[in-house]
């Protein structure tokens, strides 16, 4: 590692700190932190290069529905956005020293909530939300991929219940 990452650790660790601080003043169930050393694979749907620091990748995320965490790559100044979290698939959640993970702590859509971003199974919502998602209406890729269609969840059972509307995608 040269000079500038050793520079850009604190600064980004600062601003994290800084930033969830005041966050958490006005959230008080958000209890989200950066977790170094790893990254989220196989659901990067954007990638921000030219990013000095990790508010970048905050501000980017907040600005679009489908992040629902990011990995900032420090030594290369890149964020990137993903539309899972490690939640949803922990399979995915893997080591990489050159990364720090963060979850979406403000307004993240659930999983399956939007067309969107739909989700491959119930369980996967569920898992999603810890474990804490409510039985109703979710988008899910069963049928075809990137062809969502809104069903009825049960989150008891973590199984689906008909089929309720379908978007045709040309």
């Amino acid at each position: 590692m040269g000079v500038q990452e050793f520079f850009h650790l604190p600064v980004f660790l600062f601003m994290l700190v800084l930033s969830r601080s005041v966050v958490a003043q006005y959230h008080r169930d958000t209890r989200e932190v950066s977790i170094f050393g790893k990254m989220l694979q196989k659901h990067i749907f954007k990638t921000i290069t030219g990013a000095a620091f990790g508010d970048v990748c905050l501000r980017e995320c907040y600005c679009d529905v489908r992040c629902q965490s990011f990995n900032y790559v420090f030594t290369q100044d890149k964020c990137e956005l993903s539309n899972r979290t490690k939640e949803a698939r922990p399979e995915d959640f893997v080591p990489d020293s050159e990364r720090y993970y963060f979850r979406r702590d403000m307004k993240r859509a659930i999983l399956g909530a939007i067309p969107e971003l739909s989700a491959d199974s119930c369980k996967e919502i569920k898992a999603s939300e810890g474990g804490q998602a409510v039985s109703g209406k979710y988008w899910l890729n069963f049928i075809k991929p990137d062809t969502p269609v809104l069903v009825h969840c049960d989150m008891k059972t973590e199984g689906r219940v008909g089929q309720l509307n379908r978007i045709h995608m040309h």
